[in-house]
């Protein structure tokens, strides 16, 4: 903040009734403080965390030294932490007002925090060492050394007028020793620099300790040689700026970790190009880096319809938490660089927000005493007054994709606009840092919730999170030969990336038809020496009316070695499951010895785990070997009044069984669940898996009905081809044939049902009369279907959806066809043309 800023924002204090209100509860907040050290500067200073017994004659006392943050330990850091937070509210009220009493508590704190740190020894680890938190710079630098600069830059006028401090081991009011506050600025900085890591979060988490110090230096030749190290240069313990932001451009425009540790990079980067772009307009970080400001909405774009929930992988946590500061951040960002496009951005979904009742302006925050730089005051300091940009609801695509993660999603919102009558689902598996060891893995959503889950995660370092939440056990994918793991890379959990084969629609594009899209991704599973597989996965929603729908999964998995099984493995949310077939039970008996093979491999923490982590599964049950079709039952009865169930109609194989086991918690499902075990179903395939692949149809429902009636198997010459799937909706019958195929040549023809078809994927509904209702061609180059016949002119493949509900059909395509029919004869369509 300049002088000039200073008019500005009594201005807007004076002007608007919600400022006034905020600024009159940032000033009371601060009172009952500012009131304890008037009365007794020396009781409420001697609160910190001082080391008394290590105190020297009259020496100034040194603080503790901390190495764990809970118990007593973590309520002393937060005492110091929160006199921190609220001497730069006092710096920022001294700005404001020039009240004298608001100066003497900042800068009192400043002196003392300051001696108290001088009074350590020189921090002394090569890696991760801090001053206080002697083994964890990366938490010191955001609890401690980002708030110390930021007192000292508010109170300096007032330092610099001899404006005294109140000094604990003298007991009296002395003249502030700028030298001293020097030279903490300089070991925070040289902290940052010399004893990180890099290529991954930690630089930026440490850069507002960083770039704070640095600003806080008096010399300015010393302070502009020092810059270049966060904007431009890089070393061998922090990675400046530039090289980050390159780094989005890596990838595809995201920061590749997990969704929170990403985030907290985003949240960083946008607070410190705004700081630096006040400090030095010239900079324009903002034009220079527009990745990041790009990328810092994402966690919005990949919520769940409920708007409560991301997908999950890696370390990340499910619950959603936007970050309107930031967002605020970024809009006053945009308005100092001139960025129009971002203010639209985050102006529309900060009003978004506010208009759903998500969001208050300009309301006080909690005092929060995470392991993050302080910036409350910013909203009095930073946030425009008001927010130009449009309202929208839920703007988000069909299909998007984190390729860095191998993640392609796909979404079908109802027009009832109802998050319960919702469709969502992604198939996603990749390495980064704080990725897992998971394979080809799935996630759905339905009736509200994610029901078919990634596990979650648990306490870092503890034996259950890195023997199972971090491997594929935990996630809805399948193991091969009982091997498949992660090798190598970040704590030895490399896996290849899931790579996409096609999507429709294409990401971030509009939908040819409501009713449908589909992914298929491939994965090669060829860490260690005992799986050595490759393998498909089709992902595919359908919608059978605007409360109804479910979804298709295919999965084919074959190994190159001898003797091959493959496990399929699906984890949901709930209390049971139960496998019937033919509406009978399915015989099962106790197998405590079937997932056993991982419990007794070595282990080293954070680099060699347990793989592929399903010692962990209880109340093993199996089948003997059953060819037939079965029907797995999730119910979960806390969830809603009534019980939300999740049906998997499961296609039948020779040489496959069936198990159901309690696999562990899933730690980041909905809160009734997060201590109770999980049903998992297991499904086993002695031999390949690519033929005659794992093919289940889930259906969410809620209550004890769902609306599909029975599924069967398309196939061909003993080759999987497909579901032939019966629903009943609204009272009215529905007939489906849905194609699955490898590969975009494959051919189908069934005479008897008079198909024909060339691609990878085709939806064919049949009304209540067996009339056509609609043809989805997700993937193909020719349909026939009876007299109805849809061919490529080019020969390629496209994406074709025919609606039949009126006289004349509807037809969309995303390249010219030509559609034969008895009755329309012969007619070209053009793109997107109806």
């Amino acid at each position: 903040m300049k002088q000039a800023d200073k008019a500005i924002v009594l201005q807007r204090i004076e002007d608007h009734s919600e400022i006034k209100a905020y600024y009159k509860q940032f000033a009371e907040r601060v009172e009952k403080d500012l009131s304890a050290y008037q009365k007794d500067k020396k009781e409420y200073l001697y609160r910190l965390p001082w080391n008394l017994r290590q105190r020297q004659g009259t020496h100034f006392p040194p603080f503790q030294t901390f190495t764990d943050f809970d118990g007593r330990s973590r309520e002393q850091q937060i005492v110091l932490m929160h006199y921190l937070q609220t001497a730069i509210d006092c710096g920022v009220l001294y700005f404001l007002t020039d009240e004298k009493p608001y100066a003497e508590y900042a800068a009192s704190v400043l002196h003392n925090v300051t001696n108290g740190l001088l009074a350590l020894p020189s921090p002394q680890e090569k890696h991760n060492a801090g001053w206080l938190y002697t083994k964890d710079h990366l938490r010191e630098a955001r609890e401690i050394g980002a708030q110390l600069p930021i007192i000292y830059d508010f109170v300096h006028p007032y330092l610099k007028n001899k404006g005294n401090v109140y000094d604990l081991g003298q007991n009296a009011m002395v003249p502030f020793n700028f030298k001293d506050g020097q030279k903490v600025f300089r070991t925070y900085v040289k902290l940052a620099l010399e004893r990180g890591i890099i290529d991954c979060n930690w630089p930026v988490l440490e850069s507002p300790s960083l770039v704070g110090n640095i600003l806080a230096l008096d010399d300015d030749e010393e302070r502009n040689s020092l810059l270049p190290y966060f904007l431009t240069q890089n070393t061998k313990h922090q990675d400046a700026l530039a090289k980050v932001a390159a780094h989005y451009l890596d990838y595809d425009g995201d920061w590749p970790e997990s969704i929170n540790y990403a985030n907290g990079v985003n949240t960083f980067l946008t607070y410190l190009m705004t700081l630096l772009t006040k400090y030095d307009p010239s900079l324009h970080l903002g034009q220079k880096y527009p990745q990041i400001l790009e990328a810092l909405p994402k966690p919005y774009y990949l919520t769940y319809p409920n708007k409560t929930e991301t997908i999950l992988f890696g370390d990340g946590h499910r619950k959603y938490n936007p970050n309107y500061q930031a967002y605020e951040t970024a809009y006053y960002l945009a308005k100092l660089e001139s960025q129009e496009k971002y203010r639209k951005i985050y102006g529309s979904l900060i009003n978004s927000a506010i208009a759903r009742g998500d969001y208050i302006r300009f309301k006080l925050g909690f005092r929060n005493y995470g392991a993050r730089h302080y910036n409350e005051p910013t909203k009095l300091l930073w946030f425009e007054p008001s927010i130009d940009g449009s309202i929208k609801d839920y703007p988000l695509p069909v299909t998007d994709e984190i390729p860095f993660a191998g993640i392609v999603l796909q979404r079908n919102l109802s027009e009832t606009n109802k998050p319960a009558d919702a469709l969502m689902g992604f198939v996603g598996g990749g390495h980064y840092v704080h990725g897992h060891a998971t394979g080809m893995f799935l996630e759905l959503y339905g009736k509200g919730f994610v029901l078919g889950n990634k596990s979650g995660r648990s306490r870092y370092r503890s034996e259950i999170h890195e023997n199972y939440y971090r491997l594929f056990a935990s996630n809805n994918t399948v193991i091969v030969n009982g091997s498949s793991e992660g090798k190598g890379g970040w704590a030895g959990l490399q896996i290849n990336t899931v790579q996409k084969i096609v999507t429709e629609p294409k990401p971030k594009t509009e939908a040819i038809s409501p009713m449908n899209s589909f992914s298929m991704t491939r994965f090669v599973d060829d860490k260690g020496d005992n799986a050595e597989a490759i393998q498909e996965r089709t992902l595919g929603i359908v919608r059978t009316s605007p409360k109804t729908g479910y979804y298709i999964d295919v999965f084919r998995s074959k190994s190159s070695l001898p003797n091959q099984f493959h496990d399929y493995i699906y984890h949901n949310i709930g209390e049971s499951l139960s496998l019937t077939s033919h509406t009978r039970p399915l015989v099962l008996k106790p197998d405590n010895e079937r997932f056993s093979n991982s419990k007794n491999k070595p282990w080293t923490n954070n680099k060699k785990a347990r793989h592929p982590g399903w010692h962990y599964f209880k109340f093993i049950e199996t089948s003997n070997i059953h060819s037939e079709n079965i029907t797995a039952t999730f119910s979960a009865t806390k969830l809603d009044p009534k019980p939300i169930k999740m049906k998997a109609f499961v296609l039948g194989a020779n040489k496959r069984e069936y198990t159901k086991v309690m696999a562990p918690p899933s730690t980041e499902g909905p809160i009734p669940y997060r201590e109770s075990q999980t049903p998992t179903l297991v499904i086993r395939q002695i031999g390949e898996a690519w033929n005659n692949p794992f093919a289940v149809v889930y259906e969410p429902i809620k209550g004890n009905k769902g609306s599909i009636t029975s599924v069967n198997n398309l196939e061909q010459n003993g080759i999987f081809k497909g579901f032939e799937i019966c629903s009943k909706v609204n009272n009215k019958n529905l007939k489906q044939f849905v194609i699955i195929q490898d590969s975009s040549n494959s051919e189908f023809t069934d005479l008897d049902k008079e198909i024909s078809f060339i691609g990878r994927y085709a939806v064919i509904t049949l009304d209540n009369e067996n009339s056509l209702h609609s043809i989805y061609m997700g993937d193909g180059s020719s349909l026939k279907y009876k007299d109805t016949n849809i061919i490529s002119n080019t020969g390629e493949s496209t994406a074709v959806f025919i609606d039949y509900k009126q006289d004349i059909p509807k037809v969309k395509t995303t390249k010219s066809i030509t559609l034969k029919n008895d009755a329309l004869k012969t007619k070209i369509y053009k793109p997107t043309q109806e």
